[in-house]
């Protein structure tokens, strides 16, 4: 299963039994609905970047794997897009 939509927290694929959903392939590194995205696009708000993990985060993921669905995506986005380099 993946993740839910990061804006809204529907399913990935867009709306529950739209034929947009069980026709289109969600892949693994889709971070928002269909719906979502457009809105996105319409509003020219750039690409989405998820939020940096916390110091607090980090050491807790060393002990246990945390449970968000998207941790590995959040670190991800951590490394490609550094801080400093982020609009604020």
């Amino acid at each position: 299963m993946l993740r839910p939509c990061w804006t809204c927290g529907g399913s990935i694929g867009g709306k529950e039994g739209s034929l947009l959903e069980l026709t289109e392939k969600a892949g693994p590194d889709r971070l928002e609905c269909p719906q979502c995205e457009q809105d996105r696009a319409v509003e020219d708000l750039g690409p989405l970047v998820l939020p940096v993990p916390t110091k607090r985060e980090q050491m807790a993921a060393l002990v246990s794997t945390p449970d968000d669905p998207w941790w590995e995506v959040r670190v991800l986005h951590a490394k490609l897009y550094p801080a400093k380099s982020r609009r604020v």
